[in-house]
Order: structure tokens, then C-alpha cells, then sequence
């Protein structure tokens, strides 16, 4: 039986499981190649968003903005609609992947000494292989305890954020400025590598959550579920180590 989560990209599996006759359940092999093959259509979809965003910046700024919403939209539509988890996995990481190719050329161009784009690829990858290992040597285990502690800093981070943006339309955006944006202050640069260990943490919950799904033979469908909970955690990862090596040339 799969174990009680709260991830939003798989809380449904546990209760469909048990409602659904399955014929072939999801396997550690399906759950690779799904996820492969998200990597791949974001990879696609990031190089066709530099080339708009390099021919025709203008409109680029509006498909960015809108591939924002697809994404988010795509993400709970997958969640909370099972049967739809295969096409709609797919659209976001289309969306997501124009997303991060118009931001990782921003990134480029702000710093074009400092190879930041392979940099941060090297460095997420790096983190998803160095927390898959502790995963699966059992140096990290996922209990109820870590899923209450990680589910509390979730909140904890969506309510200071709610906090900070308020605070800083009282006071001009001295909050925001102070806690995100003075690349000199020792409080932003742990901030942002705070906000990474969160993500591989999270990423590690994501590895469980497969886990649970694979060894409770839970419809095959589920592992595109799985795949997109794996995308997402990396998407996070690799957008927050942006920031920190932003943050670090911008001190140099």
C-alpha cells in the first residue's frame, strides 16, 4: 500500500490505487524513460525559447509569460487528473522548458564571463546524482518525521514570502531589496543556498514517492506523474542555483 503523501504532483495515487484494476503496473524503467523524455521536450522546447527570445524580444516576453501560466496550469491539471498526467506533462514541459531557455539567456547575457548556464547544469545534476545516491544507500530516509518537517518549511517559506511582498509595498521594496536583492549581504547569499537545500530535499521526497508508487503497482500512467514530480524538483534546483552563482559573480 502506498504510503500517505502531500507532494501535489502525487498525493491522488494512493486512492486510485486502490479503485482502479490494474493490468501492468508502473515500473522503475517506465518512470526513466518518461522522465527522459520530458528532459528531452524542455531541452527542445529551452533552445527554440532562446532563439525567440534572441530574433523577436518583444513578443518573446509575452510567450514567457504565458508559458508561466501553462506551466503552473499544466502542473495541477497532471495532479489532480490522473488519466490526463501523460498530455499534460508533456505541455509543461514545453512551457517550462520556453521558460528557462528566455531565462537562462537573461542569465547568459548578464554574465557572459562567467559560463553561468553550464555551471548551474553541472552543479544540478551534480545535486539530483549526489541525493539519489544518499537515497538509495539509505543515508537519507524519508519518514513520516522528514515529510512533516519538509511540509513545514514549505509553509513557512510560502508565508514569508507572502510576508516580505507585503512589507515591501509599505516600505518601497526595502524588504525585498534586504532579504533577495543586495548581492553584497551575507543574509542573501544563505538565503539562496538555504533555498537549494530545500529543493534537494524535496527532490529526495520525490525519489520516495516513486519508490511508493513502483512497489504498490499503481497504474502505469502514474509514472508520468512521477516523472513530472521528478522535473519539477530539478526545475527548482536548477532556477535557485542560477540565482546563488548570480548572486557570486555579481560579488566578483
Amino acid at each position: 500500500m502506498l504510503k500517505q503523501n502531500s507532494n501535489p504532483v502525487l498525493n491522488k495515487v494512493r486512492k486510485d490505487s486502490k479503485e482502479i484494476a490494474i493490468t501492468e503496473g508502473a515500473s522503475y524503467l517506465g518512470v526513466i524513460i518518461k522522465t527522459g523524455i520530458l528532459f528531452a521536450i524542455m531541452v527542445v522546447s529551452a533552445v527554440l525559447g532562446i532563439v525567440l527570445l534572441g530574433a523577436y524580444p518583444t513578443v518573446a516576453i509575452g510567450i514567457l509569460i504565458a508559458s508561466l501560466f501553462v506551466a503552473l496550469i499544466s502542473v495541477f491539471v497532471a495532479s489532480f487528473v490522473p488519466r490526463l498526467a501523460m498530455p499534460f506533462s508533456i505541455i509543461y514541459a514545453a512551457a517550462e522548458g520556453l521558460l528557462l531557455g528566455m531565462i537562462s539567456l537573461v542569465y547568459a547575457a548578464s554574465f557572459p564571463d562567467f559560463n553561468i548556464i553550464p555551471l548551474a547544469l553541472m552543479i544540478t545534476f551534480g545535486i539530483f546524482g549526489g541525493m539519489l545516491a544518499l537515497y538509495s544507500t539509505k543515508l537519507i530516509v524519508v519518514t513520516n518525521r522528514f515529510k512533516r518537517v519538509m511540509l513545514g518549511i514549505s509553509f513557512a517559506i510560502l508565508f514569508s514570502f507572502v510576508i516580505v511582498f507585503i512589507a515591501s509595498i509599505f516600505d518601497g521594496g526595502a524588504t525585498r531589496h534586504l532579504l533577495f536583492g543586495d548581492v553584497n549581504s551575507p543574509l542573501v547569499l544563505l538565503i539562496a543556498i538555504l533555498l537549494i537545500f530545500y529543493g534537494a530535499f524535496m527532490l529526495v521526497w520525490s525519489f520516495d514517492d516513486a519508490k511508493n508508487i513502483v512497489e504498490s503497482g499503481a497504474p502505469k500512467r502514474y509514472e508520468w506523474l512521477v516523472g513530472l514530480g521528478l522535473v519539477v524538483s530539478t526545475v527548482y534546483i536548477y532556477l535557485q542555483v542560477l540565482r546563488l552563482l548570480a548572486i557570486l559573480a555579481s560579488r566578483d
